[in-house]
């Protein structure tokens, strides 16, 4: 895992944009999964600044989200409408290259189905983007006795319900649909941002390098491609 420190979330985007951007010269049609929120959101600012440049240069990228609530009353605060304003309209991403989720589909199980037989007709993904979340979450793989490899509905803790994409809302979604961690494992390049307050507890759990459900980011540590980007 290579580690670097940051400032500053400009100077982490940038740098974040800057690795994105050195795959993408090479594999214009990589698969690019992405998480939502706060922390990668400079990382997706800095990408659309490049797009301004260059409308065409994103034609090609292929987008899968990382996860995504379910039982929200409408799109506000969906993982879906956050990639929708922050990705997929100011880099110009092809509709048939974004692979989305139903989170509102009659069954949840067939839906994981569908996108895990997706993920295996598209992928592997080329770039995974992270935030690591205030109790070590990855996506909504939450911290548990036994983590799950592929998609999967989760219940979701007290902490993600009251993740800022959601604390709004008067009726908090309670689980998530989200990529398993073998999916997560299986990507060729790990981009994992660690920003934001209240994570004192998930950064002393993860960087203590052992390798525990309990902290599901911790395996990240298990993975050959990792830049760890955080922002002091």
């Amino acid at each position: 895992m290579r580690i670097l420190e940051f400032g500053s979330t400009e100077e982490m985007g940038s740098m974040a944009k800057s690795l994105v951007m050195d795959e993408l010269d090479q594999n214009p049609s990589l698969l690019l999964c992405a998480a939502t929120g706060n922390s990668p959101l400079p990382l997706y600012k800095q990408l659309v600044k490049v797009a301004a440049q260059n409308p065409i240069l994103f034609g090609q990228l292929r987008l899968i989200p990382l996860d995504e609530w379910i039982g929200l009353t409408s799109t506000e605060g969906s993982c879906d409408a956050f990639l929708q304003k922050h990705l997929i309209g100011p880099l110009g991403i092809n509709k048939k290259n974004y692979l989305r989720f139903n989170p509102k589909s009659g069954n949840l199980n067939q839906e994981c189905a569908r996108i895990q037989e997706m993920l295996q007709t598209e992928g592997p993904i080329d770039i995974c983007i992270l935030g690591l979340g205030q109790n070590g979450h990855l996506g909504f793989n939450e911290p548990a006795e036994n983590l799950q490899p592929h998609c999967h509905i989760n219940n979701l803790t007290p902490q993600s319900q009251q993740h800022a994409m959601v604390e709004n809302l008067d009726i908090k979604p309670t689980k998530g649909l989200t990529l398993g961690m073998q999916d997560i494992l299986s990507s060729k390049h790990i981009i994992l941002i660690v920003s934001g307050e209240g994570k004192e507890q998930a950064k002393q759990a993860f960087f203590s390098g052992k390798v525990d459900a309990a902290c599901p980011a911790s395996y990240l540590w298990e993975h050959s491609n990792v830049d760890c980007l955080i922002v002091h």
